[in-house]
């Protein structure tokens, strides 16, 4: 297909626009100011209008190129006198309503989008009589981030359109007319008291200065622009981030990003002061004499390697243990397995990977014969129907929330299994609001309304999987009645979710700890398998099981072996080939035994049989349950090691801290939750005399006679090297062709990665194997529902991130300053509680104090709370029941009771 630009021909694309054309075509640019590519084109402003005709010389006509298609022989002119004329008129308009001292960008500053669109097209003669201007509109300064002057908005409708477009909440809109037009937030109120997320991508598209930052990120002259990678969740967004004299001063989204395509949250766009908070660890510390006193790098490391030592001689290799961080790198997390497994010769390693999606691992890895997410999120864009189950993506994983949200807004058939009445819920085609506790039940409900409508797929079923028939056997056999009581959902619902699941040409489920931190979490995984496969929605774009990992590094630290049973790879530690295949590897024998996992370590150590924990980035004590439970048996340690940035409640029970260095301070790679590899890259020096975690594991296999064939330094490169030279699904990963997006595995030799796992039915262990369970009441509720009559859920909350340590440190406190527990409004009218009360609540583990915010979220008998703020500990209440086959905690059933104070 060709067109003319300037009477000159050209190939054009399909559904190509002329903006996008000539913009590809030719070294000149259209000017624009409504125009963004992250946005739906608008065509309001008309500064990219260009001249067309049909034939060379023909008859022109005027019209906006960022909507206008291109089509087969037409010419164009973007640059004629009339075009030039027209763009002046506009920006003349425009800027009789504009402060002139806002023309041009100051010295210090950097052009706006706007001041450059003036400078191209060139300053006109103001020829018109000045407007009412927008200076009688008070600037805001309300919200802690982001702040407004509507004396220099030009009415392009840009952020009104981000914030629909992108984010989906619909906060700002446009009022009046004329000159009186102007923006306004929620109810014309102020940002802080609108229903804004602070996810900034109104700032970000704004063209001038009437939307910024506390930071003036778009203006910022920076030394230098670093591209790395977000450390706050799983979805592993891109950011860049701006650095002068080597400080922070602030975070963009990169438009090229195929994560995140220009956008991001609150955390990864503006919570990043915690780097440099003055509560940055920044010397290594010993306790003497119940205090912590200030020691050399030097003294630290051979306290350590002396206690290990004698303990190890003493006790034996089993007697000690590590927990890892899904907050490290790839590289950390491989280097303190392979410390824990070669230089202490012991299993016992694990970390946040397994406390929280375990159950999706090793479910999955029984159903498919691989633990991770089969499609990519762009899948998206090819799906019919989503399944969300037990996630609220919104809060946890905003910028996939927010793509799953637009979806939902646009009809998408939706079905939401969640005890709470998440946003998503409120606007999803079907909510299936379960009793805690009842997954398993409410999935084999499914599985029989699709079974009995005939939903299935036969030929998927006999050619790809085996075992159908046992567990369609076993499913007909239920009483609907009796499931339809014990998850309190109507089975006609659940019937029409199951239907309208099963006959979507494509539909693709999502799933969080709402499905993996219970008593049934495995089976629960292995079950959602089962719907996918009688269905066939697996091995094709727009399908799929696809897992939202918690922290930033979840899928990375769990592939890299921060686990007791598998190595880096998922290889069984039982297996005698995996062992000879690491003693081969790492140069020294391998140990034989299973690890144990975190709950059997502190079980162990209140036995005396479990003596010294290396903790890295956890703080196992204010996020692991029963935290009194915890406090007993880190008391009795003999040597309890934590790598920190910050003083937490686990670090202050430590012999020994050592301050380690942020992502910012650090190369390395991250995991996200769609099994893509990328470069977190060093954008600053670590603060005081901090070390990154790779580089004090390195120092400590060194200091204990262990050669790591890297070199003693930290170098992520050479790292990334071991690992694909040990994990058979990275072996074509490095450093230079992860480029700018990452690589999702696996990944070949040549360097060709893996959008889709078990494509066309070719599952890793050969067929898909269905499993059949029945439900199984949890023993939390089994134990103690009598005399503990409520049940009690945990959450994330949007504005932070786990325990707090990092988000607590920056302008996200102010936001959400507590957490507090959500009630039923006619369980509150019970206990005589009103809204703004506190309550103490109590479980067979102890109690703690807490605000109350009365809710309809949350059905009668049910509450929920968030768990970041170390002034209440919710986990002080939460208890020691598991998952039953990886003992993942079960956060989500907590028998309770509560009181009025």
């Amino acid at each position: 297909m060709k067109a003319y630009i300037n009477n000159k021909q050209h190939g054009f694309n399909k559904n190509e626009t002329i903006l996008e054309f000539v913009r590809r075509i030719e070294s000149e640019k259209i000017p624009t100011m409504c125009q963004d590519n992250q946005l739906e084109n608008f065509g309001s402003c008309r500064v990219c209008s260009v001249e067309i005709a049909r034939e060379k010389e023909g008859a022109t006509k005027v019209v906006a190129s960022c909507h206008t298609p291109v089509s087969e022989n037409l010419y164009i002119y973007p640059q004629t006198t009339k075009i030039k004329r027209l763009r002046k008129n506009i920006v003349e308009l425009i800027l009789t309503d504009y402060p002139s001292e806002k023309v041009f960008a100051p010295k210090n500053k950097k052009a706006t989008p706007f001041q450059k669109t003036i400078a191209e097209i060139g300053i006109p003669n103001i020829r018109y009589p000045k407007g009412e201007t927008h200076e009688y509109l008070k600037k805001d300064d309300s919200h802690p981030y982001i702040k407004s002057d509507l004396s220099q908005c030009i009415s392009c409708f840009r952020c009104v359109r981000a914030c629909e477009e992108i984010q989906g909440e619909m906060v700002l809109n446009m009022t009046g007319r004329g000159f009186a037009t102007n923006i306004i937030k929620g109810f014309d109120t102020n940002f802080n008291l609108s229903a804004c997320v602070s996810c900034g991508a109104c700032v970000q598209t704004c063209p001038t200065e009437a939307l910024t930052d506390k930071f003036e990120t778009k203006t910022l002259i920076p030394d230098k622009v670093i591209r790395t990678t977000c450390t706050y969740c799983g979805v592993g967004c891109q950011l860049e981030v701006s650095k002068i004299n080597g400080e922070i001063k602030g975070i963009q989204a990169p438009e090229n990003a195929e994560v995140n395509a220009g956008h991001t949250c609150l955390k990864g766009r503006f919570a990043f002061q915690f780097y440099n908070h003055p509560d940055r660890l920044k010397e290594p510390l010993i306790k003497k004499n119940g205090k912590f006193e200030e020691v050399s790098w030097e003294e630290a490391y051979d306290f350590i390697a002396s206690k290990l030592t004698q303990i190890k001689t003493d006790f034996g290799a089993d007697s000690i243990g590590g927990i890892s961080s899904s907050r490290a790198t790839n590289e950390e997390n491989y280097l303190m397995q392979k410390f824990i497994r070669t230089v202490i010769n012991t299993n016992n390693i694990d970390g946040c990977a397994r406390v929280c999606h375990a159950p999706t691992a090793y479910g999955m890895q029984q159903a498919f014969g691989t633990g991770a997410a089969t499609n990519s999120i762009n899948d998206l864009g090819e799906t019919d129907a989503i399944l969300l189950f037990g996630a609220n993506p919104t809060e946890a994983h905003p910028v996939t929330g927010a793509k799953i949200k637009q979806l939902f807004m646009q009809g998408v058939t939706s079905i939401v299994v969640d005890p709470v009445k998440t946003k998503l819920a409120n606007l999803a085609t079907y909510h299936l609001q379960l009793r805690p506790g009842t997954n398993v039940a409410i999935l084999n409900m499914m599985a029989y309304y699709i079974i009995q409508e005939d939903l299935v797929n036969p030929d998927f079923i006999t050619k790809y999987t085996e075992y159908y028939s046992d567990f369609k056997k076993q499913i007909t056999r239920l009483d609907m009645n009796k499931l339809e009581k014990l998850t309190t959902v109507s089975k006609k619902v659940v019937r029409k979710a199951a239907i309208a699941y099963a006959s979507a040409n494509n539909a693709m489920e999502f799933h969080g700890l709402g499905v993996t931190e219970h008593f049934q979490g495995s089976k629960t995984v292995m079950l959602l398998s089962n719907i996918a496969m009688m269905t066939g929605n697996i091995g094709r774009a727009g399908v799929g099981l696809n897992p939202l990992r918690g922290q930033n590094n979840v899928q990375g630290a769990a592939d890299m072996g921060v686990q007791p049973h598998q190595t880096a790879g998922y290889m069984d530690v039982n297996n005698v080939e995996v062992q000879n295949y690491f003693t081969k590897k790492y140069g020294v024998k391998m140990p034989k035994k299973e690890g144990l996992k975190i709950p059997e370590m502190l079980n162990a150590t209140i036995e005396g049989t479990f003596k010294a924990l290396w903790i890295v980035g956890e703080d196992t004590l204010m996020t692991d349950p029963n935290s009194n439970h915890i406090r007993k048996a880190f008391e009795k340690l003999d040597l309890l090691v934590v790598q920190e940035l910050f003083m937490s409640a686990t670090a202050e029970m430590a012999h020994v801290v050592l301050p380690a260095s942020s992502y910012f301070e650090k190369n390395g790679t991250f995991t996200n939750g769609e099994r893509r590899v990328q470069r977190v890259n060093k954008v600053i020096e670590p603060i005081g005399n901090s070390k990154p975690d790779g580089q004090i594991i390195i120092d400590m296999m060194y200091k204990m006679g262990y050669q790591q064939p890297t070199g003693r330094k930290y170098d992520a490169t050479l790292l990334l090297e071991e690992i694909a030279d040990v994990i058979p699904f990275m072996q074509g990963v490095t450093w230079e062709n992860l480029g700018e997006n990452g690589l999702q595995w696996p990944v070949s030799k040549e360097g060709k990665d893996t959008k889709m796992l078990h494509k066309e039915g070719a599952f890793k262990r050969g067929k898909g194997k269905f499993h059949s369970f029945a439900f199984e009441e949890t023993p939390e509720l089994v134990e103690h529902r009598e005399k503990f009559p409520f049940i009690l859920t945990t959450a994330r909350q949007l504005e932070h991130y786990n325990s707090g340590t990092m988000t607590r440190r920056t302008d996200n406190q102010s936001l959400s300053p507590q957490d507090y527990l959500e009630i039923n409004p006619l369980d509150a009218s019970s206990k005589n509680i009103t809204e703004g009360d506190s309550v103490r609540i109590f479980s067979d583990r102890g109690s703690v104090n807490i605000s109350v915010k009365l809710n309809y979220t949350v059905k009668p008998g049910v509450v929920r709370t968030t768990f970041h703020q170390p002034a209440v500990f919710i986990n002080i209440i939460t208890g020691n029941i598991g998952d039953q086959l990886t003992l993942t905690p079960e956060y989500k059933v907590v028998a309770v009771d509560f009181e009025k104070i």
